[in-house]
């Protein structure tokens, strides 16, 4: 059975986590109700491995990239109504 939207169960309200996985090529959704954002990912092995690389300091990006992905967001959280 095809499912076209699939399930997203990787959630976190860590914008520099986000930013991370983002710069990774991660793809999110997020979601804002009232001054609280989460951001949702397809939850697999490859999202868990790269965020335990972030929180065990062990990865790395492009750091112009990470920045410019943290003000992304920060662009997209402020134009949601």
């Amino acid at each position: 059975m095809s499912n076209d939207n699939p399930i997203l169960n990787y959630i976190t309200s860590d914008l520099y986590l986000t930013a991370y996985l983002k710069c990774k090529g991660f793809k999110f959704i997020v979601e804002k109700a009232k001054s609280k954002s989460t951001f949702s990912f397809i939850e697999t092995p490859e999202i868990l491995s790269v965020v335990n690389e972030y929180l065990t300091e062990s990865g790395s990006c492009e750091p112009l990239a990470y920045t410019n992905a943290i003000k992304n967001i920060k662009n997209l959280l402020h134009n949601i109504k």
